[in-house]
């Protein structure tokens, strides 16, 4: 109707609607708007379709292995930035004081919740004075006043001391929230990055393997194509984050 539509209009601006010229440039008028029209369909589908791919079997590899290999080297990079050595003891006292069983369960779980399940650590140790996190969380806070947290359950206080540990509480409660935030900003940074690459690297992988034969170790026959495949690959790559969420959000939906 559209193609009718136009060619209408073009014969009517042109004036020789009866002409042989104009209506030859009214069909390849026509025909390249069917042209357009199907390769805008071909190319949109098979970028979805391959987001939608890529989506999944990013999200399998997260699973499996890959998020908790890369947020166990995240974190340990962080621990590096704030001067929180030795970082073997350090990712020991962290592992111990967050997960029960094997660490990996702990790396393996999305930045959000890894970093709620910091939180409501930290918390339980603020309020029993145990545990070795807040000195990674609140670092900034003098050693002797996380000591005197600690002992908090062992002393008779007499209220100024109640006073003096209850600004001490505060004291390290902000500066573990500090931290807290700071490692979550961390990840979510390196994990938006990670994501992309991840994903663009996914989708390219699977271009090679849908348009080469198994011999062939090139995408593509020409630098047209080639370009035209890397550009696709990109697109979905960038795309198959958003599908990937999108999907997640729908199925543990409460």
């Amino acid at each position: 109707m559209h193609t009718l539509l136009y060619s209408r209009l073009l014969t009517f601006m042109l004036g020789v609607s009866g002409s042989q010229s104009s209506m030859e440039l009214v069909e390849q008028y026509r025909k390249t708007i069917e042209r357009l029209h199907n390769n805008t369909w071909y190319v949109a589908s098979t970028i979805l379709m391959q987001s939608i791919l890529t989506a999944i079997l990013a999200e399998a590899a997260y699973n499996l292995v890959v998020r908790s290999w890369l947020q166990r080297f995240c974190i340990k990079l962080w621990m590096k930035s704030r001067n929180l050595t030795p970082i073997r003891q350090r990712m020991i006292v962290f592992q111990s004081s967050i997960g029960t069983g094997n660490g990996s369960h702990l790396y393996s779980l999305p930045y959000q919740q890894l970093c709620g399940q910091i939180a409501n650590a930290l918390r339980n140790q603020l309020e029993s004075g145990e545990g070795d996190l807040l000195e990674i969380f609140a670092d900034n806070v003098p050693p002797e006043n996380l000591e005197r947290l600690k002992n908090q359950n062992t002393q008779n206080l007499s209220e100024e001391e109640q006073s003096d540990l209850s600004i001490i509480k505060e004291q390290v409660f902000n500066q573990a929230e500090i931290g807290l935030d700071d490692l979550q900003i961390t990840l979510a940074e390196f994990w938006l990055k990670v994501d992309y690459l991840f994903s663009v690297a996914i989708a390219l992988i699977i271009l090679e393997l849908l348009l080469t034969v198994p011999t062939t170790p090139e995408i593509g026959g020409g630098i047209n194509e080639i370009i035209f495949n890397i550009f696709i690959s990109i697109i979905s790559g960038f795309l198959a984050p958003t599908i990937r969420n999108l999907f997640v959000n729908i199925l543990y939906k409460k």
